[in-house]
């Protein structure tokens, strides 16, 4: 890949615009399409240090007990039986490992459940701005490894002038297509992977097979979602209403919102008992003496919000 070895920070915008849902609240949809493609590929093109292609694509939302959702980036079954858990990151923080800890116990789990115990592999390929990450994070009771890829030194120049000829000739092999995808997350610095996104973007329009379009477009989306600004973020979703995926997100979304307003009962009812039962579990610890901040940590919720559930059971007469 021309790599060395070959992000969780959560996008800090929450877009709630309807529009802009056709690319950014759907992305299951986009992982599923980039991952469908993925099958039958080595992880090798990702510059991953494993020749083990990819056997099968699983969801990569894991619901949990707490008022949260855990999200990885892809899950891959791969041909030896193994389970590969693939996240992207822009930058490098301890803390990381906590998140990565909790994929695969929680991924671990979903299998226990379905009767199956398969090797669990935790793969992080960081952007040009990592040029090294500890791999290890280790504690008496347990250890999490990585297997890290980095995209600092990647002949960004070279990538980019063959995808161009390659599409001009209307010749596309495997690796190029994987080279758009990685494109943007090759360079330093906000400024220039948003113009990088934009370039890959226009290219992946002028590719002739539709087949191939909707990987690579699937891929950058999927790649890029924790370093994508707004402007940028506009910019694709103009473009995909005009292409074979942007049709396919409007159609899901549309189908999404059919479901959700089938489900937004039930829903509400379940978060409004898991509310409670949090409230409830805060109250008790808080009467034994718990600390505030110690009872945030072990329910995931803000400080704040146990204040005020401790100043409302006060006012209570």
């Amino acid at each position: 890949m021309g790599a060395k070895d070959v992000k969780d920070t959560e996008s800090t915008e929450d877009t709630k615009d309807t529009d802009t849902a056709i690319t950014y609240q759907n992305k299951d949809l986009v992982s599923k399409l980039f991952g469908d493609r993925m099958k039958g590929k080595s992880l090798s093109l990702l510059g991953l240090g494993t020749d083990l292609k990819v056997k099968d694509v699983r969801p990569t939302n894991i619901p949990v007990v707490q008022a949260r959702e855990l999200r990885m980036d892809n899950l891959f079954e791969l041909e030896d039986g193994s389970v590969a858990v693939l996240d992207y990151e822009s930058e490098y923080r301890k803390s990381n490992f906590i998140k990565y800890g909790r994929y695969v116990m929680d991924v671990a789990d979903r299998y226990l459940k379905e009767g199956k115990e398969p090797d669990i592999r935790m793969l992080v390929l960081y952007t040009a701005d990592i040029e090294k990450a500890e791999t290890a994070f280790e504690r008496t009771a347990c250890s999490i490894r990585t297997e890290a890829a980095y995209l600092v030194g990647v002949p960004s120049g070279e990538w980019m002038e063959e995808a161009r000829r390659s599409i001009a000739e209307g010749t596309i092999p495997e690796k190029v297509l994987m080279h758009l995808v990685l494109l943007p997350l090759t360079y330093k610095g906000e400024e220039r992977k948003q113009e990088a996104i934009r370039e890959c973007v226009e290219l992946a329009r002028q590719i002739p097979d539709k087949g191939q379009e909707s990987f690579v477009l699937a891929g950058i989306l999927t790649f890029t979602d924790k370093v994508i600004n707004k402007e940028t973020r506009q910019y694709i979703k103009e473009v995909l209403g005009m292409t074979q995926i942007g049709k396919m997100l409007m159609d899901e979304g549309r189908q999404a919102g059919i479901r959700e307003g089938r489900q937004a009962g039930i829903q509400e009812g379940r978060q409004e008992g898991i509310q409670e039962e949090a409230k409830k579990n805060a109250r008790n610890m808080l009467k034994r003496g718990t600390p505030l901040e110690e009872i945030a940590e072990i329910l995931e919720l803000p400080v704040e919000t146990v204040q005020s559930w401790n100043l409302e059971a006060c006012t209570v007469v």
